[in-house]
């Protein structure tokens, strides 16, 4: 009876060494190997963007003279740079061995680690970011326009209370408190909008592999 491509796949795949199928071998490995490089080059190619992002927005800071804003910002995406490098490093410590099952697991094991440490870290990130972001909004000062809070405070419909204008910082409160409970939602979208078809693929591919060997 001829042999379908699973059985021959299984032989393959349970026992290196028979490697009856050395093609199909060579095509999983192939898979393994081009998932956690693809990942490797976009993980790279992000930390670029923000190393470029955390620059122009410091430039546009000093622009509009809140540089202190900016500094502070560029601290916090540092620290994400920072983690990011830590976790690139730890990455490059999987080595292809015998299975490229192993070589998957192990990279899974990995990237679930570093998914939950950067959803442990963005829960703080998102909100303080976002309050950076709008006090930097409201002391932005435009060539040739007083900056908001200036306009905020000199308008004389403004209510204060205890000197704060309480209509202003009611809404931002809540908005920054409600960032801080969405942050996960947030976090999961990004990632996923950035990293969303390899995480597919890569359950797919370890599946196919796990029903192989139970089959």
């Amino acid at each position: 009876m001829e042999r379908s491509i699973e059985s021959i796949w299984k032989e393959g795949f349970l026992n290196t060494e028979t490697l009856n199928t050395p093609k199909i071998n060579n095509l999983y490995s192939q898979k393994s190997l081009h998932i956690v490089e693809r990942f490797k080059r976009m993980g790279k190619r992000n930390l670029y963007g923000i190393v470029i992002g955390a620059v122009v927005l410091f430039l546009y800071t000093l622009w509009v003279k809140i540089a202190w804003v900016g500094a502070f910002i560029v601290l916090l995406l540092s620290y994400l740079i920072w983690v990011g490098k830590r976790q690139a490093k730890e990455l490059e410590h999987i080595q292809y061995g015998a299975s490229s099952y192993i070589y998957l697991c192990s990279f899974n094991h990995w990237l679930q680690n570093a998914i939950e440490e950067y959803r442990r870290i963005y829960r703080y990130i998102y909100p303080i970011l976002f309050l950076s972001i709008i006090v930097g909004m409201l002391y932005a000062e435009l060539p040739g326009f007083e900056s908001l809070i200036t306009r905020i405070m000199n308008d004389p419909n403004t209510t204060l209370v205890q000197g704060l204008p309480i209509f202003w910082i009611l809404p931002i409160s809540t908005f920054i408190i409600a960032a801080f409970f969405l942050s996960e939602f947030l976090y999961k979208f990004d990632l996923n909008a950035i990293y969303g078809g390899i995480f597919r693929k890569l359950e797919e591919l370890l599946q196919d592999m796990e029903e192989l060997r139970e089959g």
